[in-house]
């Protein structure tokens, strides 16, 4: 058996040269950064939030904790956060946040005594020139993609980003004051279900000329992942009650039908125009959420009803990581992001990406996905999770299932080839 840590070390530093496609983002624009004061609980807006509430701290405090304009100083929304903030620093999420303001900020731990010149020093690096700086400078990233919301221009920065735009928010208006919020969007009248369609066809298509990456189906937030076929009679009974309706007359059941067939029909229409389709499975971020609803099994359907559509599925379908393992074995259309995963548990990152490396193709796996809203939680959980990838094949060289040259190409495929593949990227040589 070789020795680990010298097969790690050499791994380390060759891998490191490799630019990353990071396949998950939700990064604003930089010019978000102009004009306010940053400090340390302006990154509470995701994740570590969540353990902080299952960790009891009350959901007002946490409001008023990272509100910006609630009034408070730092040191009173430090006094907020204090009781819960050591329940936390042991997750995955609070080891990879205290690990990233570190490396970027050069507080080791945060605690009573650093808060505040971390927060200082937070505010003087977030100028023009930091995007550049963190995620081409430190990270090593040559394009994220990254989620835009519904509304939102898919005019991103190129040197950075591709744009995700999320476009399941045609198939779940549920009163008639929700389908009017959708014609201010679209510009165009929405009072049936074939105008429905019409202005769901043509928002794919204005951002498909605006070369976004791929579109994004969010609804495991809301409802189950599983859609069945509704014909269109159906469907457009359906779309007829919601127009007639008021708030909080119609039931799941009532408007499932056209859940369902708008889903399907974007997913067809992605296909027609060769674009992958992202999908949210596994755990949900925040707290309160249905975990069954996001079980990547539940997609089987739909599948292998749309053999030409190309999934990306999320999140390594976090807790159900060997049910997304078959799937991405057994179906030809279907990829395995591990996404996230790194900060929710590297534990279960370097378990899960050995168990796929034995039974998924090597071209289908997706490593690196920061799925922050910040460059500096891209950093983090980006590098995070190289160094994780880099660990799982230090271990298997070590234990000669692999050689050293088959190691770093495998590195090559999962940290980036695969994604220039998948989402036809035009990409620069790696050196």
């Amino acid at each position: 058996m070789k020795n680990e840590s010298s097969v790690y070390e050499a791994l380390h530093e060759e891998s490191a040269a490799i630019p990353l496609i990071d396949t998950h983002e939700h990064i604003r624009p930089e010019s978000t950064l102009a004009d306010r004061a940053w400090s340390f609980f302006d990154f509470f807006e995701h994740y570590v939030s969540s353990d902080l509430v299952s960790a009891g701290m009350p959901r007002e405090a946490l409001e008023t904790m990272r509100n910006p304009d609630s009034g408070l100083d730092l040191e009173q929304r430090w006094n907020l956060i204090a009781p819960y903030w050591p329940f936390v620093k042991t997750t995955g999420y609070g080891k990879a946040m205290t690990e990233y303001m570190g490396a970027l900020f050069g507080i080791a731990d945060i605690n009573e005594d650093t808060y505040q010149e971390l927060s200082r020093r937070i505010n003087d690096a977030r100028k023009p020139g930091w995007y550049r700086a963190v995620l081409k400078d430190k990270a090593n990233i040559e394009c994220s993609l990254v989620i835009t919301w519904p509304g939102e221009s898919v005019d991103v920065d190129l040197e950075f980003f591709r744009a995700v735009p999320i476009l399941d928010h045609y198939a779940i208006p549920a009163t008639r004051a929700e389908l009017e919020a959708l014609e201010r969007e679209a510009g165009c009248t929405i009072q049936t279900l074939d105008q429905l369609l019409a202005a769901q066809e043509a928002a794919l298509d204005a951002c498909a000329a605006k070369g976004i990456a791929a579109v994004k189906i969010f609804l495991a937030y809301r409802r189950t992942l599983h859609f069945e076929r509704a014909s269109k009679p159906e469907a457009a009974r359906a779309f007829d009650r919601i127009w007639l309706s008021q708030p909080q007359d119609l039931a799941f059941e009532d408007l499932k039908p056209l859940q369902d067939f708008m889903t399907r029909t974007l997913i067809g229409r992605a296909a027609e125009r060769n674009l992958p389709i992202q999908i949210h499975t596994g755990l949900q971020e925040g707290n309160g959420n249905y975990i069954a609803n996001s079980n990547p099994t539940l997609l089987a359907n739909v599948i292998m009803e749309y053999p030409d559509a190309r999934f990306d599925l999320f999140h390594a379908g976090y807790p159900f990581t060997g049910e997304l393992a078959s799937m991405a074995k057994n179906f030809a259309n279907v990829y395995a992001d591990l996404c996230w995963v790194q900060a929710i548990s590297p534990h279960v990152f370097k378990n899960t990406l050995h168990e796929w490396i034995d039974t998924i193709p090597a071209n289908k796996i997706f490593a690196i996905g920061g799925d922050s809203n910040y460059v500096e939680g891209a950093y983090g959980h980006c590098t995070l999770a190289r160094r994780l990838v880099t660990e799982v094949l230090a271990e298997r060289v070590a234990q000669d299932a692999m050689d050293h040259p088959e190691a770093l190409w495998y590195a090559g495929r999962i940290l980036r080839e695969n994604a220039i593949d998948f989402f036809r990227l035009q990409s620069r040589p790696v050196q």
